[in-house]
């Protein structure tokens, strides 16, 4: 197989380096040649599970493209060492730049060895590759949220990024609203390979109702090569060189979520430099003419509907976690993830209102009732389902919910200043001995736990720093505001 060919290549070569007189740290190629003996031996023993689980498929891709680059780096500095005439200024400083990428390479192949740990523990591999002398610990999943249904799009998504051609591409996710885009390219975006993989990660909201300005200012807040001055003062041509310099000549990865024009794309494109460096382009729309506008047809991400067996373990993880619950209530819970389709955010949606209701079948049959008649065959119905959440909510939660329809839809909201807002207009009510701050955070933790609030930042004691709403929750609160005359809309002339 390719992977153990490539691996068997590059130990070949750190062996040979040895007998060079390229100017070397031993340790470095020590612990190369440690690591990648581990991966040998892994190699070795489970070449068969390659050919029936697409997920080591995955892993043993990019072990060989990890190979590969290492020994194109040795390769490369070998060859300037002995054929070019190089001052000894210029070889001092092409050593400092190989030992360098050497210490890179240390630390992604780190990464793929815990990847196979994990694996290893997964699949509770016996062999003699547990006992190898290199332990390296298993990486912690992720426990912040409960998604399902995501792991094959997240292989090909990943697969996309890292392995495939060397000149700048564009992958675009495409679907529906509540389908899961934006939390496929979240969940690729925050994967440690790929943090790895790139060296300038950025996220920037694009939204229905664009602002070229703000799309600029969210990738440079987030690689941080912009301060106040700069927000100030830079004319939209100025932010969007200022990108281009600070993308020019790294490997980026640059996510594009919620996209709908293709004018927007257009307006951008142009900031994105395509160095032949690997670099990749997320763009996440419900518009397949725009998707096609920023690559090729065959290569859109079409996101699929739940299973009716993902739908209910979605909704089950969501309502109970580990906890047991009875046939009757499963029988009802099935027959309501029937009726939102496969959608996940209706399905989430749902299950936040399960989850503060009483675990009787009576309650949970009144939803199944309101569920059904609200969901028809156009799944935008959506709305109708997530009103339903709204509607069960407790009259001091609705106020707080939909005040948050005033603030613009691609800023993330500061919980301080929300806070504050919330108690201006008298929406907070003093609990026992507790300050109206404590009582408005405990208010925005039950809306984060109903899923009608998402988390944006934590502060570093683990509170909610910044918050924000999902479009079409967004939508529906609009919605209701405006039906019971709680906000202002000011029609643009």
């Amino acid at each position: 197989m390719a992977a153990y060919a490539a691996v068997t290549s590059l130990l070949h070569t750190l062996d040979s380096l040895s007998q060079t007189d390229i100017l070397y740290k031993k340790k470095q190629t020590e612990v190369l040649s440690d690591k990648y003996t581990f991966l040998k031996t892994f190699l070795e023993d489970f070449t068969n599970i390659f050919h029936e689980d697409v997920k080591m498929k995955h892993l043993e891709r990019i072990i060989q493209e990890a190979a590969n680059g290492v020994e194109d780096t040795i390769d490369s500095h070998v060859y300037d060492r002995h054929v070019l005439v190089q001052s000894k200024q210029v070889r001092s400083k092409a050593d400092a730049i190989f030992h360098q990428n050497l210490e890179y390479a240390i630390e992604e192949i780190g990464l793929i060895q815990k990847e196979v740990m994990k694996k290893i523990k997964v699949n509770k591999f016996n062999s003699k590759i547990s006992h190898s002398r290199d332990t390296s610990s298993q990486i912690p999943l992720d426990q912040k949220d409960i998604i399902v249904g995501l792991d094959e799009d997240l292989l090909r998504i990943k697969d996309r990024l890292i392995v495939q051609s060397s000149r700048l591409e564009v992958v675009p996710i495409i679907g529906m609203g509540g389908i899961g885009k934006t939390t496929l390219a979240r969940r690729v975006y925050d994967d440690s390979l790929i943090a790895y993989h790139f060296y300038v990660r950025a996220w920037t909201n694009v939204s229905q109702e664009f602002d070229t300005r703000e799309i600029f200012l969210g990738i440079l807040r987030s690689i941080g090569a912009v301060n106040d001055e700069v927000e100030r003062n830079s004319t939209n041509e100025q932010l969007a060189e200022r990108v281009y310099r600070s993308l020019k000549g790294r490997k980026y990865l640059i996510v594009l979520d919620d996209m709908w024009s293709i004018e927007a794309w257009q307006h951008v494109r142009r900031s994105f430099p395509d160095d032949h460096n690997g670099s990749r382009i997320v763009l996440t729309t419900r518009l397949a003419d725009v998707a096609s506008c920023a690559c090729s047809v065959n290569s859109l991400h079409q996101m699929r509907f739940l299973s009716m067996e993902e739908s209910w373990t979605l909704l089950r993880d969501k309502v109970f976690g580990n906890g047991s619950y009875s046939p009757e209530l499963e029988k009802i819970g099935r027959y309501i993830v029937h009726q939102c389709q496969g959608l996940p955010l209706a399905v989430v949606a749902i299950g936040g209102l399960l989850s503060k209701m009483s675990k009787e079948t009576s309650s949970w049959e009144n939803v199944a009732e309101k569920v059904g008649s609200l969901m028809t065959s156009d799944t935008t119905d959506c709305l109708n389902i997530l009103s339903l959440s709204y509607n069960h909510l407790p009259q001091y939660l609705k106020a707080c919910f939909l005040y948050m329809g005033v603030f613009a839809e691609i800023r993330e909201i500061p919980v301080w200043k929300l806070i504050k807002l919330w108690i201006a207009e008298g929406f907070v009510k003093k609990v026992n001995h507790k300050n109206l701050e404590d009582v408005a955070e405990e208010n925005l933790r039950e809306l984060v736990d109903r899923s009608l609030v998402l988390v944006g930042k934590h502060t570093s004691l683990r509170k909610i720093k910044t918050c924000k709403m999902h479009d079409l929750v967004r939508d529906m609160c609009l919605r209701e505001a405006k039906y019971e005359n709680f906000i202002h809309f000011k029609t643009r002339s």
